[in-house]
């Protein structure tokens, strides 16, 4: 009968051992690791993650980009997930992008947080 149970511990450790082999451990894709980012489109992620974690040295603020950047950056700031809206405040960046800039940042929100951006009207 010891020897029942002995084996029984035996294959359950096997079989144990066999699902941690063959578990995919999660799910692939999506966010970055998603997308192969290229050229150009790596600067400007890299370029708006920078911004997006301070750091990189702002202009001055600029009256006059202020309120067309605070509308843009409040929309970004909805989009951001609870956890990160207590981190950051975009908002505080109106009037010190440059158009780059902002495209920059908005291009790395809609990549890193799966944010759907407004399309542009011209």
């Amino acid at each position: 009968m010891k020897t029942l149970y002995i084996y029984a511990l035996i294959g359950a450790l096997i079989f144990s051992s066999l699902q941690g082999i063959f578990a995919s451990g999660g799910f692939g894709g999506g966010g970055v690791a998603g997308q192969a980012l290229r050229g150009k489109e790596r600067e400007k992620f890299n370029l708006g993650k920078a911004i997006y974690n301070a750091e990189v040295a702002l202009d001055a603020k600029k009256e006059d980009l202020v309120k067309s950047q605070k509308n843009r950056l409040e929309y970004l700031q909805g989009s951001l997930p609870n956890s990160e809206k207590g981190r950051v405040n975009l908002e505080d960046l109106a009037g010190k992008l440059s158009e780059e800039q902002i495209s920059a940042l908005e291009f790395f929100v809609s990549i890193r947080f799966n944010v759907k951006l407004e399309e542009k009207k011209d």
